[in-house]
C-alpha cells in the first residue's frame, strides 16, 4: 500500500510531461524578421569583418531606402559612452555613425543626444554579458526589451524620427572595439542569414533566419521525400512521424552541398562532423512527447548513423510555414528560467547544444513538438553535429556501396538485420567497428574486379603501342649460323 502514493505521483508526473507546457508570451520565438535585420561591415578588400544588428522600432525600418542603399561613415564612440548627456565630442560625431552603450537612460534620451550632435546613424551596444549574442529591437521609452502585440499600431513608430538606429550584441560590440574600424557601412540584411539568441541560461539555443533557401528546400525534398517511412509507429491510435535519411555523401548535389557548407560555418564545425540529412514529415495525430538527442545506434532504421560519435548539437530547419493556431511549435519544457516555444517559420533553423561542456547530456535540451491540427503538416530537415568526424567508411564508402542497389538508402529490414548480426557476433560495443570493417571489405570486394580489369586494360594498351617483333625465316637463320662458324 505504501507504493500506491509513489505510483500515483509517477503517473501524475508522466501525464504532466506529456502535455504541452504553458509558455509566457515573452518566451515565444522568433521575435525578429528580415524587416528588422541589418548588417554592419568594415575592413578592406583583403579582410572584411561583419556583424548583425537589430533595427529599432523607431526611425527608418530596414526596408527603408536609406538602409537598402547603405549608410557609410566613420565610427565615433559617444562621450559619455552611454550617451545620456549632451555629447562632448559632438563635432566629431557630426554626419558620422555614433556608438553608445546600453544603460543609464532610455533609448529615447540616447537618440535625442545623437540627433542633437547631427549623427548619421546610431548604434547601441547591448551590455548583457550573460547573453553575449543577444540583441533586440529598441523601444523609445525603455532601456529593456518590450514585447509588442502582433496586431495594432506600434506606439514607437514616429515619422518625425529620421535617424537610423540599431542595437548590436555585447559580443559584436567587443568586436567593434577590438578591430577599431574607422569606416563602416550599414545596410539592410535582406535574405542573408542572421542569428537570434533565445535562452539566457540553458540550453544554449539560438535561431538562424534564412538558414535554408527555397532551391535547397526543393532539392532536399526531391532527394529524400520518396524514401519516407514511419518512425516508429508507437501506439496504434497515433500517427507516426515519417522520416527519411539517405547516405548521400559526395552525391548531395550543388544545392545541398551549399546548405551543408552554410551550416558548418554557422555551428563552427567542419562538414565531416555533420550527420546525413534527416527529413521528417509531421501530421495531425502525433502527440506531444519530450525527447533527448543521445548517441544513436550504429545503424538506425535508415542505416547511416555512427554510435561512436556523440551528438553535441542539433539543427532543425523548417521547410514550410505553419500558422500558430495549427500547432507544430517546438517546445523546450525544461529550459531555464522557463519553458521556451519556437514557432514554425519557413527557412528558420533552431540550433541547440545537446551536450554540456563535459560531454554529458544536457537535460534542459529535451524538446517536443506540439500536436498539429487536422489538415496541417510540418516538414523539417534535421542535422546532428558530432564531437568527432564521422568515419570515412560511413561518409564515402557507404554511399558508394549503397547508391547502385538502393539509391543511397537500404531497406529498413536490411539495416536492422545487419546491426543485429554484428551485435550478436562481436557485441554491442564492437559492432560499429565491425560494421566499418565490413564496409571496407565489401568495398574491396566490389572494386577489386574493377581494379583487375583496369590493370588488364592498361597492359593491353601498352602491348598495342609496342612495335611488332620481326619474324626471322629459316634460310636467314642458317645463314646467320654459317657466318658465326666462319
Amino acid at each position: 500500500m505504501a507504493r500506491l502514493p509513489l505510483l500515483a505521483a509517477s503517473l501524475a508526473a508522466l501525464t504532466a510531461s506529456s502535455s504541452v507546457p504553458q509558455v509566457e508570451r515573452s518566451a515565444s520565438y522568433p521575435k525578429r524578421s528580415s524587416a528588422d535585420s541589418a548588417l554592419l561591415e568594415w575592413g578592406n578588400s583583403a579582410i572584411i569583418h561583419n556583424a548583425d544588428g537589430v533595427v529599432a522600432r523607431f526611425g527608418p525600418a530596414a526596408t527603408h531606402p536609406e538602409f537598402e542603399l547603405g549608410i557609410e561613415a566613420d565610427l565615433v564612440t559617444a562621450s559619455p559612452r552611454q550617451g545620456c548627456e549632451a555629447l562632448s565630442n559632438a563635432a566629431k560625431a557630426l554626419t558620422q555613425i555614433v556608438v553608445m552603450y546600453r544603460g543609464g537612460c532610455s533609448f529615447r534620451k540616447k537618440l535625442e543626444n545623437a540627433e542633437a550632435a547631427g549623427a548619421a546613424a546610431l548604434i547601441v551596444v547591448n551590455n548583457d554579458r550573460r547573453s553575449p549574442d543577444r540583441a533586440f529591437a529598441m523601444s523609445l521609452d525603455a532601456d529593456e526589451e518590450v514585447d509588442r502585440p502582433d496586431d495594432g499600431p506600434d506606439p514607437d513608430q514616429d515619422a518625425k524620427i529620421r535617424t537610423p538606429s540599431l542595437m548590436v550584441s555585447y559580443a559584436a560590440g567587443q568586436q567593434l572595439r577590438e578591430h577599431g574600424p574607422r569606416r563602416m557601412r550599414i545596410f539592410a540584411g535582406g535574405d542573408r542569414p542572421f542569428i537570434e539568441s533565445v535562452t539566457d541560461a540553458a540550453p544554449l539555443l539560438y535561431l538562424v533566419h534564412n538558414a535554408i533557401m527555397d532551391s535547397e528546400i526543393e532539392a532536399a525534398k526531391a532527394k529524400l521525400a520518396p524514401y519516407l517511412l514511419p518512425h516508429p509507429p508507437g501506439r496504434s491510435n497515433e500517427a507516426p512521424i515519417h522520416r527519411a535519411t539517405r547516405s548521400l555523401g559526395a552525391l548531395r548535389g550543388a544545392q545541398l552541398t551549399a546548405f551543408y557548407d552554410r551550416v558548418a560555418s554557422i555551428v563552427g564545425y567542419p562538414v565531416d562532423h555533420l550527420s546525413e540529412p534527416i527529413l521528417e514529415r509531421r501530421r495531425a495525430g502525433q502527440p506531444y512527447a519530450l525527447r533527448e538527442d543521445r548517441a544513436l545506434l550504429p545503424l538506425n532504421p535508415r542505416g547511416v548513423e555512427d554510435a561512436r560519435a556523440r551528438t553535441i548539437m542539433t539543427v532543425y530547419c523548417y521547410l514550410d510555414d505553419v500558422k500558430d493556431e495549427d500547432g507544430g511549435a517546438l517546445y523546450f519544457a525544461r529550459a531555464r528560467p522557463g519553458a521556451v516555444r519556437v514557432r514554425v517559420r519557413k527557412g528558420l533553423a533552431a540550433i541547440f547544444y545537446s551536450a554540456l561542456e563535459d560531454g554529458t547530456l544536457d537535460r534542459t535540451a529535451a524538446h517536443g513538438d506540439a500536436p498539429l491540427r487536422s489538415g496541417a503538416e510540418a516538414w523539417v530537415l534535421a542535422l546532428r553535429v558530432y564531437d568527432r568526424p564521422r568515419p570515412l567508411a560511413r561518409r564515402v564508402i557507404l554511399p558508394a556501396v549503397l547508391w547502385l542497389p538502393f539509391g543511397g538508402a537500404p531497406p529498413k529490414a536490411l539495416a536492422v538485420a545487419s546491426y543485429r548480426f554484428f551485435a550478436r557476433a562481436v557485441g554491442d560495443e564492437k559492432a560499429p567497428a565491425a560494421v566499418d570493417a565490413a564496409l571496407w571489405a565489401l568495398a574491396a570486394l566490389l572494386f577489386a574486379p574493377l581494379g583487375v580489369a583496369a590493370f588488364l586494360a592498361y597492359k593491353a594498351f601498352e602491348k598495342s603501342r609496342a612495335p611488332p617483333k620481326r619474324v626471322v625465316s629459316q634460310p636467314e637463320k642458317k645463314s646467320r649460323k654459317s657466318k658465326k662458324k666462319d
